[in-house]
């Protein structure tokens, strides 16, 4: 009887995470901007020069962001994307946690991020993406 289960790698899991939280922080920063100033995905593409479905796609995550793609919303949003890497602090054995935007997402083993002097990821002074100062990187989208 074969089995269907599939192995995700610390490293994969890793990287679907960091790319979760990216699509977060846009959509946040999305979200944000269009409360604040009625900006639409129309809009955005337009000052993109893309047309909407793309814009569509990339936010919903069927389309994959490339970091050019991050740097391009970000920068129709009136914002300015940063990336942040910060060395793991823990090593292998330890039994820790750190929480991506409240999603109680449970760090890989030998992946517990360092505590760092500020905490956030941010679309803004206030959203932050990490508590407790616990995070391995950090994707920043700031007003300009």
């Amino acid at each position: 009887m074969s089995s269907f289960r599939t192995a995700v790698t610390p490293s994969r899991r890793a990287g679907n995470r960091f790319i979760s939280a990216v699509r977060r922080t846009l959509q946040k920063a999305f979200t944000d901007e269009a409360a604040k100033s009625g900006l639409t995905q129309a809009e955005l593409a337009r000052r993109l020069g893309v047309h909407r479905s793309i814009v569509t796609r990339e936010l919903r995550g069927v389309e994959n962001l490339t970091l050019r793609s991050v740097a391009e919303l970000a920068f129709g949003m009136g914002r300015r994307a940063e990336l942040t890497l910060v060395e793991p602090g823990i090593k292998l054995g330890t039994n820790m946690s750190y929480d991506i935007g409240g999603a109680g997402v449970t760090s890989p083993p030998g992946q517990v991020p360092a505590k760092t002097s500020s905490a956030s990821v941010s679309v803004d002074s206030t959203a932050t993406i990490a508590k407790g100062g616990n995070i391995t990187s950090k994707v920043l989208v700031s007003d300009q």
